[in-house]
């Protein structure tokens, strides 16, 4: 999977270009309660993630297999999360067509979708007592003007920290499959419109530390997911779990991902491995990582094991490679010594890094259900 394109929806220009109406009676809105609405959306800080990048050091080794080849994995995340942002933002930003005080509800459109099929609106509504977020948020889009007939695209839901904009809990979901279905059933010229497949959704967190600094934690999950500038790819299914605590300077972040995707995505083999991959790096650099691959173009009893540690400039320091056949472990091949990672020559789980193990299985089964069937009922 090498990087999420999201221009399928064509929306981000598109809200800008048809323009939300300027405030006509600004004594309508209430524009401290529109501020605590606005504040629902994420930013980018709580639900991007850090990919290892190399200092300025002068690069003397072969650059490091995991940091490097993760960094797609890493960007294409950030990518949908990103356009998730910025598309919500771009509409919201603007002043909302209308309150309801009955459903406290801000709504926004419909607009029409200038560069796209159809029409454009978005929501942000406080959540009924008892619900897991304190605000809901949707992108619709609708043949016309007839609200009731829109499709959300975009959902999501968040408890914004009222002191810290950066602070708060939520959870967001792309919706590639609706936004698919929406364009085959409505637009006559659907032919000529690139489009992605599956879903993405990410619960994240952010927050201060009990003893200084502050974390941020972001559990995601592909299901089926093909970008439309790569309609070749085998569909890719993947969890994925980032954290970064950060204070005094000094930050430490961990990355596992683990799916089921064709590593090469090369047509000609088509075969898809499960693949999982552990990271934990200091201050984007210094770091290690373990993974594991099998299945796809691996033979049916034969898996393979990893284990790399780099330096700051992204340069591999040692790494070990160990192939299982029919469950006995053949000789490690190596390069370079284990020492060389210094505190990183402990394994992951010995110095106590957070895996996907350890997210609370029943989150993990939500997160799971809304990325293969779509926007939860409200």
């Amino acid at each position: 999977m090498n990087r999420i394109a999201y221009s399928g929806l064509l929306l981000a220009v598109a809200i800008m270009g048809c323009g939300g109406k300027e405030d006509e009676s600004p004594a309508a809105i209430d524009q401290s309660l529109l501020a605590q609405y606005r504040a629902a959306l994420p930013t980018e800080s709580q639900v991007m993630a850090a990919a290892p990048e190399p200092s300025m050091a002068t690069k003397l080794g072969e650059p490091a297999i995991f940091p490097t080849g993760s960094k797609d994995i890493v960007l294409g995340i950030n990518g949908a999360v990103g356009g998730i942002v910025e598309i919500m933002r771009a509409i919201v930003k603007q002043e909302p067509t209308v309150y309801n005080s009955a459903t406290k509800e801000f709504f926004w459109g419909p607009f029409p979708n200038d560069n796209g099929f159809g029409t454009v609106a978005a929501y942000i509504r406080e959540a009924d007592e008892g619900a897991d977020f304190k605000f809901h948020y949707a992108l619709l889009r609708g043949v016309d003007n007839d609200v009731a007939k829109m499709t959300p695209v975009i959902w999501g839901g968040a408890t914004p920290d009222p002191s810290n904009k950066d602070y708060g809990a939520g959870v967001t979901l792309w919706d590639f499959e609706a936004n698919r279905a929406f364009e085959q059933a409505s637009n006559p010229d659907v032919a000529s419109v690139k489009l992605d497949k599956g879903r993405f959704v990410a619960v994240y967190a952010k927050g201060a530390g009990d003893k200084g600094g502050e974390g941020t934690f972001v559990v995601a999950a592909f299901r089926g997911f093909v970008p439309q500038d790569k309609p070749e790819n085998t569909p890719a299914d993947l969890d994925y779990f980032y954290g970064r605590v950060a204070g005094d300077n000094n930050q430490f972040d961990f990355i596992d991902y683990q799916g089921v995707f064709d590593i090469h995505n090369d047509p000609a083999k088509a075969a898809a491995e499960t693949v999982g991959v552990k990271m934990a790096f200091f201050n984007e650099g210094t770091g290690r990582a373990e993974a594991s691959a099998s299945g796809g173009d691996l033979g049916a009893n034969q898996s393979a094991s990893f284990v790399e540690c780099w330096n700051a400039a992204l340069d591999e320091t040692y790494l070990s490679l160990t192939v299982t056949t029919d469950g006995t472990d053949e000789a490690p091949v190596t390069e370079g010594m284990s020492a060389a990672c210094g505190v990183f020559e402990k394994t992951l789980a010995d110095l106590g890094v957070p895996s996907l193990s350890d997210v609370d299985p029943t989150m993990m089964a939500k997160l799971t259900e809304v990325a293969t069937n779509g926007v939860p009922k409200e």
